[in-house]
């Protein structure tokens, strides 16, 4: 093996093991987005199972418990960046919104947002609440 060829195949070494390094640290980011934004309590939490059954039958637990879902008539910018579909500007248009008509009467009303239509409201949805 001469000396241009262990080179090579150093550098194919590195670049494999730089793809799986990255591969790890996309599953870690994608899978687990609260190990990166560093204030778990602002990441939103689709609407689970356990969840509505808590609210058809409330009990005294599950009332000091607050809610999973992000409240769009009390959220500050930071936290409606937090949802998909929501950058800086979006979370903006909402909060203006919200200030000029006096905050949403239900989930529904965030379609008169700019920008927000059904597809964006339907995957919104599982995250938000209006309480």
């Amino acid at each position: 093996m001469n000396h241009i060829e262990r080179h090579y195949w150093k550098a194919v070494t590195f670049l494999v093991i730089l793809i799986l390094a990255g591969s790890g640290f996309w599953g870690l980011r994608r899978f687990h987005p609260t190990l990166f934004l560093g204030k778990p309590h602002l990441v939103a939490t689709p609407e689970t199972e356990q969840h509505r059954v808590q609210e058809n039958a409330p009990t005294e637990e599950s009332r000091a418990k607050p809610s999973l879902l992000l409240n769009i008539n009390t959220a500050t910018a930071e936290e409606l960046e937090t949802l998909p579909k929501i950058g800086p500007q979006m979370a903006q248009r909402i909060i203006d919104y919200r200030k000029a008509h006096g905050g949403f009467a239900s989930v529904d009303a965030l379609q008169n947002v700019k920008g927000i239509g059904k597809k964006t409201l339907e995957k919104l949805r599982p995250f938000i609440d209006v309480e």
